[in-house]
This record gives C-alpha cells, sequence and structure tokens, in this order.
C-alpha cells in the first residue's frame, strides 16, 4: 500500500478546503438571489394590485360620465321634441 506524502495529503486538504469554501458561497449566493427574486415578485404584485384598482377606480368613474352623459342627451332630445312641438303647433296656428 503506498502512503501519500505530507504533501499531498496537505493539498487534497487544501482542495477540500477551497471546494467547501466555493460551496457554500454558492449557496449563499443563491440564497441572496432567492430573497431579490421574492421582494421583486412582492414588488411586481403590489405593482399589478395598485394598478388594478385604480383600473377600477377609473372604470367607475367612466361608467358614471357615461350614464350622466346619455342622461343629458336624453333630456336634451326631449326637450328638442317639444320645441319641435311649439314651432309645429305655432306654425299649424298661423297657417289658419
Amino acid at each position: 500500500m503506498i502512503k501519500p506524502s505530507q504533501e499531498t495529503l496537505a493539498l487534497a486538504g487544501l482542495v477540500l478546503t477551497v471546494g467547501l469554501a466555493l460551496a457554500g458561497l454558492i449557496v449563499t449566493s443563491n440564497n441572496g438571489i432567492r430573497a431579490e427574486l421574492q421582494a421583486v415578485r412582492a414588488e411586481a404584485r403590489a405593482d399589478r394590485e395598485a394598478f388594478q384598482e385604480e383600473f377600477r377606480v377609473l372604470r367607475a368613474e367612466t361608467r358614471a360620465d357615461r350614464e350622466a352623459f346619455e342622461k343629458h342627451v336624453t333630456r336634451l332630445s326631449r326637450e328638442q321634441s317639444r320645441l319641435t312641438g311649439i314651432v309645429e303647433q305655432m306654425r299649424t296656428a298661423s297657417s289658419r
């Protein structure tokens, strides 16, 4: 059986230590990236929810504006019909 030299054992220990250090660095880096990604997702979710709420408000305002406009147009149409009737009555009365 060949007995490894002190230098070989020291080099193997160094390689093992460096490998473990790199593995620890990779795990720590991945955990940091994961945490950052979760923060970005949470921010995106909050932004999306804020946008959706703003959209709901704008849609409700738009609907209210449209309904008010429709009522106004209906009122103007009735007024126009009433005025047209008055004008027709005046024409009929003047032609007699």
